[in-house]
């Protein structure tokens, strides 16, 4: 039976208490961001799907997961990591903490609050084939192109064809916080809220780097960042975690300490 411990939709976060405060994301000061791992998922098997922390800020939780031929996620791995032991370990399950930790990660709003909302968008759109043969190969009988090898009359035939692509657009308060390609919608992957005493949100933007954003679409990026996923804050709001893309199979677990300064 096809385990599937990713949660598939956006919910709701905890209840409403109170509002957050009104940061400015443009405030926000990253320190010096810190490899604390190099994650080899070639060794771990499956691909990166959740990352988190334990309540004391202690530990740092891993899920992996294989993709399947329908692009659906199977075989979940669970791994537990600290500062003082930075390399995965596999646990049976996941950890009480993790799972906590992940609902208000990965809600539709921040902890707390009922507005702004994540919102989904799922589109359809079109890609131009443009594959071309290379070695002097020849498809349809047509001329050989002197410079690329390729068929003339086959290339022409194939720029036509367009392939259908499904996109599922996550956006907050007109930013794009996550893009999903011919893939299923993966909650918290590309976003993570903050705590709710400070009411912003970290995610990936255009540009592949980690930034954070306030409530009113402020916004402010880490530069030195690239290929990030699963950014995630820990519980006291201090440090952002994420991973960031270091080979083919590989990925470093990275730490950024975070300030913030003045009210909007």
């Amino acid at each position: 039976m096809r385990a599937m411990p990713t949660i598939l939709v956006l919910t709701a976060a905890t209840a409403i208490t109170r509002a957050s405060p009104a940061i400015d994301a443009r405030n926000v000061t990253f320190s010096g961001a810190v490899v604390v791992t190099t994650i080899d998922t070639g060794r771990l098997k499956g691909e990166p799907t959740q990352l988190g922390w334990s309540d004391d800020s202690s530990q740092w939780y891993l899920l992996t997961q294989e993709r399947a031929a329908d692009g659906g996620l199977t075989k979940p791995r669970y791994f537990v990591m600290s500062a003082s032991a930075p390399q995965p370990a596999a646990v049976g399950s996941q950890p009480d903490w993790a799972a906590a930790y992940f609902k208000w990660k990965s809600g539709k709003t921040g902890p707390g609050v009922t507005a702004p909302e994540i919102e989904a968008d799922t589109s359809e759109t079109t890609k131009t084939a443009t594959e071309s043969a290379m070695g002097g190969s020849t498809y349809g009988g047509g001329g050989v192109d002197a410079v690329s090898g390729t068929s003339i009359e086959g290339a022409a035939r194939r720029s036509e064809q367009e392939l259908k692509q499904r996109v599922i657009t996550l956006t907050l308060s007109g930013q794009t916080i996550g893009r999903f390609v011919n893939q299923p919608l993966l909650p918290g992957y590309t976003f993570g809220w903050s705590p709710q005493s400070l009411g912003l949100l970290a995610y990936v933007n255009d540009a592949g780097h980690l930034a954070v954003m306030d409530m009113r679409g402020g916004h402010k990026e880490l530069p030195t960042s690239r290929d990030v996923i699963l950014p995630a804050w820990s519980p006291d709001g201090s440090t952002i975690a994420y991973l960031q893309k270091a080979g083919k199979k590989k990925w470093e677990l990275y730490t950024v300490p975070v300030s913030t300064e003045g009210r909007q």
